[in-house]
């Protein structure tokens, strides 16, 4: 049976079409548009363009999963559409025009979705898994692959670029002014321990995509086994916007997150050093696999 997830996030929107068969997960179609929906929140509140531009696009989505003959599907959205002051408005007129109901996760959801799209291929069964968005990163705190705590800080690699980046690539003092940034919204939340979390699972574009640079600068063989945190540091370094060789490398890997690459680093970085981070392993799963599994099956 075939299985849709529409994903609505702050940079992008995707669609994933699913093959379920036998408890194993096939994707035979994928979609994804960088629509930017975090451009278009002004004043807390998304703007008609925003509106129009999302709506044009849902159209678009849901023709694709009438055309594959997609019977059972979900549309759901993180932090654009979370943080909105006219959310209630957007979702009734996403209804009005497309016919479809959106669920929007909270922080805590969208965290616990990451972690379930993940914990089969854990490497350790104790750690901390992130995944970075682009308006917001998602924090899982799990003991014996178990959900201890679950929270969201709104330091998504996108929404840093837009606040605190003046060019394409951060300056350094800019990088420092994000590394505080961060800090600050981790030191908000009681995360009811003392000790060092060795072991970091990483989700999402901006993380993968650190894999494949260090896999292109030979800095490690392969980004399937664990990776060794002062790589993540090391390659932040390599990072400068006077340097021509900046752009080339992500341009040459992910040309969509040049602007929200280097700010992704930052964020790996600087929650990594603030729980004592020292391997990181790198998940190929999302929060649209875990939203499958713990939603969708369970639902159709």
């Amino acid at each position: 049976m075939l299985y849709g997830i529409v994903d609505i996030g702050s940079n992008t929107v995707r669609l994933n079409v699913y093959n379920y068969k036998n408890n194993k997960l096939n994707i035979i179609f994928t979609r994804k548009e960088n629509l930017g929906l975090i451009f278009y929140i002004k004043k807390d509140k998304l703007t008609k363009e925003g509106i129009k531009k999302l709506i044009t696009l849902l159209k678009e989505i849901k023709a694709d999963l009438d055309h594959l003959n997609v019977k059972c599907y979900s549309f759901f959205s993180t932090a654009p559409l979370r943080v909105i002051k006219n959310r209630a408005q957007v979702i009734q007129i996403i209804q009005d025009n497309v016919n479809i109901e959106v669920d929007v996760l909270s922080g805590e959801e969208e965290g616990a979705m990451s972690f379930y799209g993940s914990v089969s291929t854990l490497k350790k069964d104790n750690g901390i898994l992130i995944d970075v968005g682009g308006g917001s990163v998602e924090i899982v705190l799990f003991k014996n692959k178990k959900i201890i705590k679950s929270c969201s800080i709104g330091v998504g690699s996108l929404k840093m670029y837009n606040e605190y980046v003046s060019l394409l690539i951060p300056t350094e003092k800019e990088c420092k002014l994000i590394k505080n940034v961060v800090y600050s919204e981790l030191d908000k939340i009681n995360f009811e321990t003392d000790e060092k979390i060795p072991f970091m699972c990483g989700v999402g574009g901006n993380i993968r995509a650190m894999g494949k640079i260090l896999v292109d600068l030979k800095l490690i063989k392969s980004k399937k086994g664990l990776i060794d945190i002062k790589l993540i540091k090391k390659l932040k370094m390599e990072f400068k916007p006077e340097k021509k060789d900046t752009y080339t490398e992500i341009l040459q890997v992910k040309p969509s997150r040049i602007h929200t690459f280097v700010p992704a680093l930052i964020i790996v970085e600087s929650i990594s050093s603030y729980f004592g981070c020292e391997k990181l392993q790198i998940s190929k799963y999302t929060v649209r696999e875990g939203y499958l599994y713990e939603k969708l099956l369970k639902r159709c």
